[in-house]
């Protein structure tokens, strides 16, 4: 812990001279050993608020673990529903006819069957409406019947029907995030060389698909005596910095598919890299959700013991 040393560094001088230093200097050294306990501290403190608050996400209303079904939705007209017969078939519990879905090109209506109780943004509906289709994080029109919801998303040319539920077995089995003790050596600096522009990236899914990212540059930093690079790309949500990578905890201590890190966006070529900040993406707990892997790239060859952890078992679908 580096400021914690340099801490310790200042209380032993002020030791060593209590009696012949100025009283100014004595002064001096106490403050600035108090300012940097005091920032590890607010650090620390910010770390397990950040952790509390995404045990608490995963376990609300809007949590991907409600995820339990993803459904591709190809041009035309498809059925809705538990029948068998249905083009889309539904969990068995729910009604065997809910509507009809209509697709054409990267328009989507949606026709309620009569009878059925539906909703679309928690506003009933009873005829045909048009739905707003986005990508993440922006939103996308849900539509409601019973204990389940769903909303189309695209990725690249193809559309899915995300299907969520209120009673879903990943969420009810979900137990809570669990995580690396805190430590202070995994919060590095990283220098960082900046990509031609426009420069891109096809990055891999885990159902197989790719997407384009759009590429910032290259973080470079020291941890544990050696030099490592990662690649960074531009952040979903438009600030900063995103960095996907695997290490040598990856499948065993931590989540096999690899974490992900956020940073900011670098001032004077620097940004600061923090791996107790490292989460899993939501395929870990829920495998109907969908998610970048990192590139070979950004395969580290050393253990991070920082960050979230993972029980092992990879999540399958059913």
């Amino acid at each position: 812990m580096k400021h914690t040393a340099t801490a310790v560094l200042g209380l032993s001088r002020f030791i060593k001279c209590r009696t012949v230093c100025p009283k100014r200097t004595t002064l001096l050294l106490l403050l600035a050993a108090s300012a940097v306990f005091a920032a590890d501290d607010a650090y620390r403190a910010q770390i397990e608020k950040d952790r509390r608050d995404t045990d608490e996400f995963l376990r609300s209303p809007r949590s991907p673990l409600l995820l339990v079904g993803r459904f591709s939705v190809n041009e035309g007209v498809s059925t809705l529903g538990s029948d068998p017969a249905s083009t889309i078939i539904l969990p068995a519990k729910a009604p065997p006819h809910v509507g009809t879905l209509i697709r054409h090109g990267d328009q989507f209506t949606f026709q309620p069957v009569a009878g059925t109780s539906v909703s679309r943004n928690d506003q009933p509906i009873s005829g045909s409406v048009t739905l707003q289709v986005t990508e993440p994080p922006k939103p996308t029109d849900r539509i409601a019947f019973g204990d389940f919801k769903f909303g189309i998303r695209p990725l690249n040319n193809e559309f899915s029907l995300l299907l969520s539920d209120a009673q879903s077995p990943f969420l009810k089995g979900f137990t809570g995030t669990t995580w690396f003790p805190i430590d202070l050596a995994y919060r590095v600096t990283a220098q960082f060389t900046p990509a031609p522009q426009q420069k891109t990236v096809l990055v891999p899914y885990t159902d197989g698909g790719e997407k384009t990212y759009m590429v910032r540059g290259d973080l470079v930093f020291q941890l544990a005596g050696q030099s490592f690079r990662l690649q960074a790309l531009a952040s979903p949500g438009g600030k900063g910095l995103f960095i996907m990578f695997q290490d040598q905890t990856s499948g065993r201590e931590t989540y096999g598919g690899g974490r992900f890190i956020e940073a900011e966006t670098p001032e004077n070529g620097k940004t600061t890299l923090d791996f107790n900040k490292a989460s899993n993406p939501y395929c870990a707990d829920d495998p109907y959700a969908v998610c970048p892997v990192p590139l070979k790239q950004n395969r580290l060859a050393v253990p991070i013991h920082a960050g979230e952890k993972h029980n092992g078992l990879e999540a399958a679908a059913h």
